[in-house]
């Protein structure tokens, strides 16, 4: 896989270094030995499986227990999918996905709409919203299409037009809709930061330094988040959060990415979640557990890097995450389609394109944070 990269070809090891989902640190080889790297393979098998032999592209959704299948489910899901499934590949060093990757992209491709200076994802049926930019924007930075920096700059300049004076950003770019506002800005921040990784223009890092400024203060200290989205908006603000923390060179803002990050998770913690995920593990939704651990293990990176004493709680709260999720993946005693991936639940076997992502996701962040449930 190679990636155009400020106008060079990207190795698909050089993709590692770039990805929120992989290694940052450029000197640092990734692992693939132990349980984890272990269970990406499942993983890996298991999108492999999921692809639609019709379409040629990836099942949004799988019922082992009935053998119902779907197709094309919600696009931003779908989409997103794209990304995830590149990031796994590059860790693995696999490449048998990409004509899925390829279909896959060609397919959403179709539904980007031209404008005056920017470009917009209208996909059928559903509103065009600042989601779908960023997906099919992390998509396409981790193709192998030379063509691909084209195509996304104006979808990202479709993004900067829906930030508003105050930071924040406008979710939908037809109408006065509200919606997606605990989860659709950081994931646009979140884009937004990786094309500043690859271009450098001071707008992308302008953008995003203003939008982490106001879902902190205008946003979560006004108490707009409710309490069942918090892990959800954690994990969102941590990633673009964490990115945002390595690309400024600003104190002021490393240090509100700090605070703001460090407050989430802690109050997350605070409240029991990771308590009740080890004593109540039917409770939970494998999907929310899998977002806790992502957002939990940027956060964890920062921690790190200043030896806060945070680590060790943290940490704790990392591996009670990984034994869930490690119990919760279908490996055996399974049908053949159902195994590496992970049910809504323990107890409900119905799969999800975007929960196997999440889970990836968080796997490959606590690789990257050297945490390995096999070697503690």
């Amino acid at each position: 896989m190679h990636l155009l990269f400020a106008g060079a070809s990207l190795s698909i090891e050089g993709a590692m270094m770039i990805t929120h989902r992989n290694l940052h640190a450029p000197n640092q080889e990734p692992s693939c030995t132990g349980i984890l790297s272990d269970r990406l393979r499942f993983m890996f098998d298991w999108y492999k499986g999921m692809v639609d032999e019709n379409t040629g592209r990836l099942l949004y959704f799988y019922n082992p227990q009935t053998d119902v299948r779907i197709g094309d489910g919600e696009p931003i899901r779908d989409i997103a999918a794209i990304w995830d499934i590149e990031v796994l590949s590059a860790f693995l060093r696999r490449e048998d996905l990409r004509p899925v990757i390829r279909r896959s992209l060609d397919h959403f491709e179709q539904f980007i709409v031209a404008r005056d200076g920017y470009a917009i994802v209208a996909p059928q049926g559903e509103l065009s919203s600042i989601a779908h930019s960023a997906f099919l924007t992390l998509a396409l930075i981790h193709s192998e299409s030379t063509e691909s920096m084209r195509r996304w700059i104006p979808l990202i300049a479709g993004i900067l037009r829906q930030q508003r004076q105050n930071g924040s950003y406008r979710v939908f770019f037809e109408g006065e809709q509200n919606g997606g506002e605990e989860l659709y800005p950081a994931e646009a921040m979140l884009a937004i930061i990786e094309a500043y990784r690859l271009t450098r223009d001071a707008r992308y890092l302008d953008s995003v330094e203003r939008g982490f400024a106001y879902y902190k203060r205008d946003y979560y200290d006004r108490g707009l988040v409710q309490p069942d989205f918090l892990v959800f908006f954690a994990n969102w603000q941590s990633q673009a959060g964490r990115l945002l923390f390595e690309a400024t060179a600003r104190p002021e803002i490393k240090e509100l990415v700090r605070v703001f990050l460090f407050e989430l998770h802690d109050r997350i913690i605070k409240n029991g979640y990771y308590d009740h995920v080890g004593c109540q593990p039917d409770a939970q939704t494998c999907v929310e557990v899998a977002c806790a651990l992502e957002g939990l293990a940027d956060t964890y990176a920062i921690a790190s890097l200043g030896h806060d004493r945070r680590v060790e709680s943290y940490r704790r709260c990392i591996l009670t995450a990984l034994g869930f999720l490690i119990r919760a993946q279908r490996t055996t005693g399974c049908a053949e389609r159902e195994r590496g991936g992970f049910g809504q639940s323990l107890a409900n076997r119905e799969q999800r394109i975007d929960v196997t992502g999440h889970v990836a996701s968080g796997f490959l962040k606590s690789l990257e944070n050297g945490i390995d449930r096999a070697a503690m």
